[in-house]
């Protein structure tokens, strides 16, 4: 079963749905990837750069050609002029072995005869560097080598991936099922005693085991551009990381995984970007259905590159034309963002750091205080359109307005009660807007503001936290603005990032706030 999944994951696989999969097999054989370049609006260098177990240089060039035999014209108007630079240019790559280097051209098709004649002729040129062929076979090959260590070893995880593997492309990620393996895979549901730790080399395994997996899972909705979804398939698999590394007293050296899933959720954005860019409008069809979640989407969209723009101001991977073009994308006036529920807010403080960004404070402060006042308005006990809560995504929430999933007297109640209202009402207090918490407070107060304190802070990373205390706050009719100021400030690592970190100047904060309903 295991050789035929992989079969049919290479004769389906384009160029970008495998390169993060064949980082990750020559990551499993021995190689020290240095660079994978990123398929956007700016590429750098040759596709990925890593350094061999004897330590010399590699520069692979990769093409998407499943079932497919390349012919040498393809090759020669193609590919050719490529592999010469690279063949006479050693990469200019920090940390790039000088001297001797090894060129590759990887293509999960095959090779015409006469595309291996003249691969022949061109190594017999003075060029630095010779050039090999891998084709499907040695894909297929390094897959299934990798595969014997990297393959998750309990039944449940490989149901989960085959699930993953057969969903549908075009919908939603299903993330329960991705974060389910994940946490298997690295350990995060084991109750680990003082005696039963797991090693440095298991741990690094497991993490290399869940970058495997993850690239397995996600390359089919890479193959069909749904961009969203690789992008937050990548950011649950670099949180989940994150966790496995925290939890384990940062003994484990993970930043490579950390580095590589990073760079393929940038990957995924910047695509995502280049589509949004190119359209006349972001409706799809059928428009009329499409109505009914347009606003869902695109608040999700403005979050996601909100995030792209962000990260692209300390890491340029976009063309300074395009970058300014997605800031004008962002700045433009839109009509009030649709919250289908509480977790909608989290991706409008995306948004929010990029006007702060941008120096537009008094817009920061005024979709904050709109944000507030109708969180805790929807919310009153008598409302009877109160939003549901962090944990219904659109899809569920969706549902549960319309009374489609669950009996009547088994729905759950959102009234009176709200996870977002205190974070958006501490988010005023953070930038000093006394006088709309004022406004607000009367309303505010009747509300009961629930949030989830996590067993161990690592928990925090995952979406399903399986440990900890889901507690009630009510506040009372009056407070002093003071005591409000010093909550904000202590409320953690959320409101710090957004509202002056000076470490990571806000960039983190979306993240944070994603990560935890209350």
């Amino acid at each position: 079963m295991l050789e035929k999944l992989l079969e049919n994951w290479l004769d389906s696989a384009s160029e970008l749905s495998y390169q993060q999969v064949f980082v990750q097999m020559l990551s499993a054989s021995g190689y020290t990837v240095l660079h994978s370049t990123r398929h956007c609006l700016l590429e750098f260098g040759k596709d990925v750069l890593a350094i061999a177990p004897d330590g010399v240089g590699c520069a692979f060039q990769l093409k998407g050609q499943p079932n497919k035999q390349m012919t040498v014209g393809e090759f020669r108007r193609e590919i050719q002029p490529q592999l010469v630079q690279l063949m006479s240019q050693p990469p200019a790559m920090p940390g790039f072995p000088p001297g001797v280097y090894r060129s590759y051209l990887v293509n999960n098709g095959s090779f015409g005869e006469e595309v291996q004649v003249a691969v022949s002729q061109m190594n017999s040129a003075p060029y630095p560097s010779k050039l090999e062929l891998w084709s499907r076979g040695k894909l297929l090959e390094m897959a299934l080598s990798a595969s014997t260590r990297l393959w998750p070893s309990e039944i449940d995880d490989t149901r989960r991936l085959l699930d993953l593997y057969m969903a549908d492309t075009s919908d939603q990620l299903p993330l329960d099922l991705l974060a389910g393996m994940l946490s298997s895979i690295l350990l995060l549901d084991r109750l680990d005693s003082e005696s039963d730790q797991p090693s440095i080399l298991e741990l690094s395994r497991v993490a290399s085991s869940a970058m495997w997996a993850t690239s397995i899972a996600l390359s089919p909705f890479a193959m069909s551009e749904n961009h969203q979804a690789v992008a937050v398939g990548w950011t649950v698999c670099r949180a989940m990381l994150q966790a496995m590394y925290e939890k384990s007293g940062g003994k484990c050296e993970v930043s490579h995984h950390f580095e590589l899933a990073e760079r393929a959720i940038l990957d995924a954005l910047a695509a995502l970007w280049a589509e949004v860019s190119r359209r006349d409008h972001l409706a799809m069809p059928s428009g009329l259905e499409d109505s009914v979640i347009y606003g869902w989407r695109i608040g999700v969209l403005r979050g996601l590159l909100s995030s792209l723009y962000l990260a692209n101001e300390s890491q340029p991977l976009l063309l300074p034309d395009d970058h300014t073009a997605l800031g004008d994308w962002l700045m433009e006036e839109r009509s009030a963002p649709d919250l289908w529920g509480e977790a909608a807010i989290a991706y409008e403080f995306p948004p929010l750091l990029v006007l702060r960004k941008m120096g537009d404070e008094g817009r920061v402060a005024a979709n904050l205080a709109s944000l507030a006042a109708e969180t805790i308005a929807l919310n009153q006990a008598d409302s009877g359109l109160a939003l549901s809560s962090p944990y219904y995504d659109g899809t569920a929430s969706f549902l549960a307005q319309m009374s489609l999933d669950v009996e009547e007297s088994e729905r759950e109640t959102f009234e009176g009660s709200s996870y977002m209202a205190r974070v958006l009402l501490l988010s005023l207090a953070a930038i000093g807007k006394k006088s709309e918490c004022k406004r607000l407070w009367r309303d505010f107060s009747k509300l009961s503001h629930r949030y989830f304190l996590h067993a161990e802070e690592w928990m925090y990373l995952v979406p399903t936290a399986r440990q900890g205390q889901e507690l009630t706050r009510i506040y009372p009719n009056t407070y002093e603005w003071s005591s409000l100021v010093s909550e904000a400030e202590g409320l953690g690592r959320p409101l710090t990032c957004l509202f002056g970190c000076s470490q990571c100047g806000g960039r983190r904060a979306h993240i944070e706030l994603a990560q935890s309903p209350g």
